[in-house]
């Protein structure tokens, strides 16, 4: 589903307002919350989103994460809620979103589960103490986790596992026998289950260094924890967001010379949309029943 330029404004209105009330809401509980990635770019280059951006991404320290999803459901206005894996069976994803109750939003025909106009809320969890080397093991091996429910939540097909046999794709193989062990057995959470529990190994407080696992970016989301040890504000569209005070270093990092716009071929937004509909919640098979339609 290709938005018009009406349909994309109005989106990010939705999602700039779910940001301005998730900030709101951390600064009334004293909850640690960041802008990151091109939220951050967008923040520090145009004040505001990238213009040909769709999504709104924040990051917590680990302990605020979990402290945020209790305070939530006894304090958060009934504009929004909360879709995470814990609370919501049919949601497979290894994050938190934050999404407005009176919209409605699917990636693609093989989810099932409808949520709204969204941000993105990561945590950042504790790396363990041993050399370079050591700490991009412990991410590789969460990584194999992780590929395993992504299959899960894309409900890969048989054609899917014929495609990845036929190019040898050995990883996505794996990933997709899993898949459906899991589906077949209804227990598409235990592996969510499983990634938190290896997350939980190392406390972030006492981690020198942490890392944001939710990044597409690889290895390059291991960062120092001094980065993420306070914050300061910065301007983003009509209100104002939370940056880690060592932002320009994980952006180098991860991004190189973020502040010089991409060739025109790469300005474009990553964010697929199966169904969308921003005035009113819709039980899943009627957004089924209009991609089916597409």
């Amino acid at each position: 589903m290709v938005l018009s330029e009406e349909q994309k404004k109005r989106y990010c209105q939705k999602i700039l307002q779910i940001a301005k009330y998730f900030d709101a809401f951390c600064t009334e509980h004293a909850l640690q919350y960041f802008a990151i990635g091109g939220t951050a770019i967008g923040a520090l280059r145009h004040q505001g989103m990238i213009p040909w951006d769709d999504d709104i991404d924040f990051v917590m320290p680990r302990p605020d994460y979990e402290r945020f999803l209790i305070l939530a459901k006894q304090y958060m206005s009934d504009k929004y809620e909360l879709f995470e894996h814990r609370s919501n069976k049919l949601f497979h994803q290894s994050i938190c979103k934050m999404c407005d109750v009176n919209t409605s939003l699917i990636d693609s025909i093989r989810y099932d589960c409808v949520i709204g106009a969204f941000i993105d809320i990561f945590p950042v969890d504790g790396m363990p103490e041993t050399d370079e080397n050591g700490r991009i093991q412990y991410f590789q091996d969460y990584y194999r986790l992780r590929r395993i429910a992504e299959a899960i939540n894309t409900h890969l097909t048989f054609r899917d596992f014929l495609s990845a046999l036929y190019h040898r794709d050995i990883i996505s193989l794996r990933g997709q026998i899993y898949s459906h062990i899991y589906h077949l057995l209804k227990r598409e959470n235990d592996i969510f289950e499983k990634c938190d529990a290896y997350l939980a190994r190392h406390s972030y407080e006492n981690s020198e260094y942490v890392a944001y696992f939710g990044t597409n970016r690889g290895i390059k989301g291991i960062s120092r924890r001094e980065w993420f040890d306070s914050y300061y504000y910065v301007p983003f569209e009509d209100f104002e967001i939370r940056l880690p005070i060592g932002i320009d270093n994980y952006l180098m990092q991860v991004y190189g010379d973020y502040m010089t716009l991409p060739p025109i071929t790469e300005r474009v937004a990553l964010h697929t949309f199966g169904y969308l509909n921003l005035n009113e919640r819709v039980p899943l098979h009627v957004a089924k029943a209009f991609m089916r339609k597409k």
